[in-house]
């Protein structure tokens, strides 16, 4: 199955290794590799979508409603605001 994560993208439910909050992946250091990737269009950007090839996917619509529209179970999910 494929995740429409908004602006005519989709990605792959089996290959994706993450759905991340730009917020939350600038508060780190460690990511530079992620930040530096997509550095040219960080202003819109709110998700970060990271496959198991190491692609690394962007999109202007929520962390949380890309989340939604995955049918996994619950308790697969790891939700944390802070």
């Amino acid at each position: 199955m494929y995740i429409h994560i908004g602006e005519r993208k989709i990605v792959s439910d089996r290959k994706t290794v993450g759905i991340f909050n730009i917020k939350t992946i600038s508060n780190s250091e460690l990511n530079y590799r992620i930040l530096n990737a997509i550095d040219n269009q960080k202003c819109d950007i709110k998700t970060i979508v990271i496959d198991t090839d190491s692609n690394i996917t962007t999109s202007k619509v929520s962390p949380y409603t890309v989340i939604k529209r995955v049918s996994i179970n619950s308790k697969e999910c790891i939700w944390r605001r802070r």
